[in-house]
């Protein structure tokens, strides 16, 4: 989730408020006096469960920096840009410990609440009880989560949904921890409501609770929730859920659903569309002897992009998907080889219930990095094949038009691993007459 100029704002603001806790004092006088434990060879508890948690979410921050791969501006668009009041405007016992504990300097300190702070947003959103939580007590947070995703069912979501629609109220006793309602600037002269998951990471703990229901269920859900304003984001995820199940559980109808080519406006950066109200849309001749939709069966395999992708492998029965909360460009990726063209096929996929889509250009490096990573596993490979990168847009077979922009960027640094390639959309019927 890169975060936009009013997010950050937001993150700034939590993180000035927070000191007004009544718990931050004690927090971060403990937290000061427990942070040389982060440099010993093993992180030792403290007995306390709320610095204990911290320290290990500064743990694993702590790791991901020693990646080279991993630049600041890649972790969330959340960097140093966000300041905490200096500590000569805060309470002097703030900074002093009267033990005889080794002190950490001041500046740590606030990086230390800086990085607790960024993932308290990413994990329960930019409510400020919510966040405050997350940082001050993230045991407790976490589990007044899971609890309120484990409860909030199918059922309740859709009558949540419903009721917000119909009476602009919410009954339910979990739904706040687990959603949020915002205003949109849709209508000029009334107005107009969003729902949505407080947060990424919740969003795909409930599409992972959405893979146990059955297909019937999740398309009818999808169907009815992206006909409602108020519904359209969670269609979206459930949308998302169906397509990453068929890709995993292999396309039972992949004989009649080829990839439909998408023109290219000849833009730089390109827009690619299409039209599915036409009765008969053309298949891809250039996919004549490839698809990615196979009958067969993938594994799924996480993959975190800003490490060295060592799970990244040329077996075509393997379905990636990253294991950030979301992507800049791109939802999941498969390679394949079209041994009678001799290629190396990465196909990067997007998935969307959207009419018109973009992108940010931060996909592309992720991209690159994906070919590299091939073109290493092609090493000594003899008459090694070319590697080609090809674009998918999985959308509801809606009879509509899409339109995938690409982000700026799209002809840049493309001589040694070029990213560019052409692009297909693959419909995906919500029809309970047509089996997924």
């Amino acid at each position: 989730m890169r975060l936009d100029s009013g997010l950050l704002l937001t993150v700034l603001w939590l993180c000035c408020s927070l000191r007004l806790h009544p718990d931050f004092y004690d927090f971060r006088r403990s937290l000061q006096q427990h942070l040389p434990l982060l440099d010993g060879p093993t992180l030792t508890t403290t007995g306390d469960e709320t610095v204990d948690a911290a320290l290990e979410v500064l743990r694993i921050e702590r790791e991901r920096e020693k990646a080279p791969e991993v630049k600041e501006e890649d972790r969330n668009g959340v960097g140093g840009d966000i300041l905490w009041p200096s500590a000569a405007n805060q309470d002097e016992d703030m900074v002093v410990d009267e033990t005889d504990q080794p002190q950490t300097p001041v500046d740590e300190v606030d990086k230390a609440l800086k990085i607790l702070m960024r993932n308290a947003t990413e994990e329960f959103g930019f409510i400020p009880r919510d966040a405050y939580k997350g940082v001050l007590n993230l045991p407790a947070a976490k589990n007044q989560h899971a609890i309120a995703t484990m409860n909030l069912d199918f059922f309740k979501l859709m009558t949540t949904v419903k009721e917000f629609s119909e009476r602009r109220g919410m009954s339910s006793t979990t739904s706040h921890h687990v959603i949020v309602v915002f205003p949109t600037k849709n209508a000029p002269t009334f107005d107009h409501w969003g729902i949505e998951f407080k947060s990424t990471r919740i969003a795909k703990r409930m599409g992972e609770l959405m893979r146990l229901e059955e297909d019937r269920k999740l398309r009818m859900m999808c169907d009815l929730l992206r006909k409602v304003t108020e519904g359209s984001t969670f269609a979206g995820w459930i949308f998302e859920t169906i397509v990453h199940r068929k890709f995993t559980g292999g396309w039972k109808d992949e004989s009649r659903q080829q990839p439909i080519p998408m023109k290219s406006d000849g833009g730089d950066p390109p827009a690619f569309s299409v039209d599915l109200s036409l009765s008969s849309p053309t298949p891809g001749t250039s996919l004549s002897s490839f698809t990615p939709l196979r009958a067969h069966a993938r594994t799924v395999v996480k993959v975190n992009l800003a490490g060295s992708l060592s799970d990244v492998t040329l077996d075509t029965d393997k379905y990636y998907t990253p294991t950030t909360a979301n992507n800049p460009l791109f939802d999941s990726f498969t390679i394949d080889q079209d041994h009678g063209r001799r290629t190396v096929q990465i196909s990067i996929f997007q998935i969307t219930i959207s009419l018109r889509h973009g992108g940010s250009a931060d996909g592309y490096p992720l991209i690159r990095k994906i070919m590299t990573r091939v073109s290493k596993l092609l090493k000594g490979v003899r008459h090694k094949p070319k590697i080609k990168v090809t674009y998918f847009l999985v959308c509801p077979d809606s009879k509509s038009q899409y339109v995938w922009q690409m982000p700026v960027d799209w002809n840049e640094r493309t001589t040694y691993r070029n990213h560019r390639g052409e692009a297909f959309c693959i419909p995906v019927s919500l029809s309970e007459s047509q089996q997924m």
